[in-house]
């Protein structure tokens, strides 16, 4: 079984919006996860990327040289680890042209779940063979968790949706959706990766400048140990022509 974490995070005020994190076999989970937790500072409830960086929230008070640590220690867990950035990036203004509504629109219903499509895909074809485009419908499954939230629904009936289409080679290998927190009781910590990933990934798509502690060292790392996988960002010219073609295939039906 392979393992999805994902998260969704943004960037330039929000026109730049992404569905990322981490992937990987489950054995590769079942190493990760004892050491996530005891990683962080006893004061440190749960993970959250952007505040870490920014130094507010629960690291508010805390020192650069201190957070450092913290997302260095972080990367290296991941740079050891067989895991692999998986993330989809959407552009908000040209997005939002075609579907106006926070939740529900007809066109891939909202931002979030516009996005969730380019994960799953990359999550299904980690298995596949190098150099080839088309990956065996069979395989191992591939399980995915996000955070139980407002676009959990519409995430589910994507995931469905990607189960049903004939069109889609690597769909006999979507598994379950599971929606959990990242803190409290029944919190799933895992999912602090994937606001890491999704973080990373909406940065890099935005071409972000470098802050007091610069986000690009710790994605360059990442790349450097071979642990992005595909970052699929769908700009204003993609989104036009996909949503011309849904109105094509409308006017067909």
């Amino acid at each position: 079984m392979f393992y999805a974490y994902l998260d969704e995070s943004s960037e330039m005020e929000d026109a730049v919006f992404a569905v990322g994190g981490f992937a990987g076999h489950e054995d590769e989970w079942e190493t990760i996860g004892p050491r996530l937790v005891p990683g962080l500072p006893p004061s440190i409830g749960y993970f959250h990327t952007t505040d870490c960086f920014g130094g507010r929230g629960e690291f508010r008070g805390m020192s650069i040289p201190e957070r450092v640590a913290i997302l260095d220690g972080l990367t290296d867990l991941i740079a050891e680890r067989e895991i692999y950035l998986v993330a989809g990036v959407i552009d908000v203004p040209t997005y939002e042209k075609f579907s106006p509504k926070h939740l529900e629109n007809e066109f891939w219903g909202n931002k979030y779940a516009a996005a969730f499509g380019s994960p799953v895909k990359c999550t299904c074809e980690l298995q596949n063979e190098p150099g080839n485009a088309f990956p065996d419908p069979g395989g191992e499954r591939c399980s995915f968790f996000i955070e139980e939230n407002e676009y959990a629904p519409s995430a589910v009936r994507a995931l469905a949706a990607m189960k049903a289409d004939p069109i889609l080679s690597w769909r006999g290998r979507i598994g379950d959706l599971t929606l959990g927190r990242k803190k409290g009781r029944g919190a799933l910590p895992l999912l602090q990766l994937g606001d890491f990933g999704a973080f990373l990934a909406a940065k890099k798509a935005a071409n972000a400048k470098d802050g007091r502690i610069p986000w690009s060292i710790y994605y360059d790392k990442l790349l450097e140990a071979r642990r992005i996988f595909k970052i699929e960002h769908l700009s204003a010219r993609d989104i036009n022509t996909l949503h011309q073609l849904h109105e094509e295939t409308k006017r067909e039906a």
